[in-house]
């Protein structure tokens, strides 16, 4: 029996979705187009690969069963193709990669230039959000792999503890303040503001960290603020390691049938490039 293999690649990658349409977006192809294509292979290979409902589509045991046999088989064509042209790793693939705007600017900049270098045809998609929430799109399928900053273990997702942050206290010099400027959403934040004794009651909150970096830096309050923020934000910042803080762990989170081709490994080897080289 043979086998198109671009129905195999679109199994593959709507595997990783939770209903027809975003696969069909996230390959950029139509609906139409991608529901034919899955039921051709479902026809050739005498078989149903998914579950269909209103709330939308969930591998069968066949289609679990198949999913593996699919990831190697393309896995070994795609290692083909990287052999003899390094310009083809990606093959029109997008890699969605999530983690929040302030550990994007430490994280993707160096990443991009690794895989400019490693695979010119490259197309990656960038998504924001607080951690918990890129950790959660994650899970669903929305995205696949992020930086997170302190993500939960749970067993259906591959962790990698990479590099350490201090959330802390700043001051733009060593003097009192009444006002703590912060992003109160950030447990982070509620862990020390629970810690600090005696702290001021007047409180600004904004999940801009540049934003408060720079009110800091304007004697308006202390800050709670990650030190690579305040790195990256280039102002003369004083930490206050008096008061309580907290250590982030940033890690590389995406799911078990991630990363079993080419373009993905290239994906994760760049952000850990980016991320130890920190």
């Amino acid at each position: 029996m043979k086998y198109k293999i671009r129905d195999i690649e679109n199994f593959v990658h709507t595997s990783t979705c939770t209903t027809i349409i975003q696969a069909a977006q996230k390959l950029e192809i139509s609906q139409p187009a991608l529901s034919e294509s899955l039921k051709r292979l479902e026809s050739d290979l005498g078989t149903v690969l998914f579950y269909r409902s209103r709330s939308g589509i969930q591998l069968t045991p066949s289609g679990r069963v198949f999913l593996g046999k699919a990831q190697r088989a393309l896995q070994s064509l795609q290692e083909l193709d990287f052999d003899a042209d390094h310009e083809r790793v990606f093959a029109g693939r997008t890699v969605t990669i999530g983690c929040h705007m302030t550990v994007a600017q430490y994280s993707i900049p160096r990443a991009v230039t690794y895989l400019k270098e490693k695979a010119p045809d490259y197309k990656i998609e960038l998504r924001h959000d607080l951690s918990r929430s890129i950790q959660m799109e994650i899970q669903k399928g929305n995205i696949d792999i992020g930086v997170v900053i302190n993500p939960a273990e749970v067993p259906d997702l591959v962790i990698h503890k990479m590099a350490q942050d201090a959330v802390g206290v700043w001051s733009a010099k060593n003097e009192a303040h009444d006002t703590i400027i912060c992003n109160l959403n950030l447990f982070q934040t509620q862990s020390i503001l629970k810690k600090w004794k005696d702290r001021p009651e007047k409180v600004i909150s904004t999940d801009s960290l540049e934003l408060i970096c720079k009110m800091v830096h304007e004697r308006i309050g202390y800050g709670i603020i990650p030190g690579r923020a305040v790195e990256m934000s280039g102002l003369s910042l004083k930490s206050l390691p008096q008061l309580p803080s907290f250590k982030d762990q940033i890690s590389l989170v995406y799911r078990p049938e991630f990363g079993k081709i080419p373009a993905e490994k290239l994906v994760i080897e760049a952000l850990k490039h980016s991320i130890l080289g920190l």
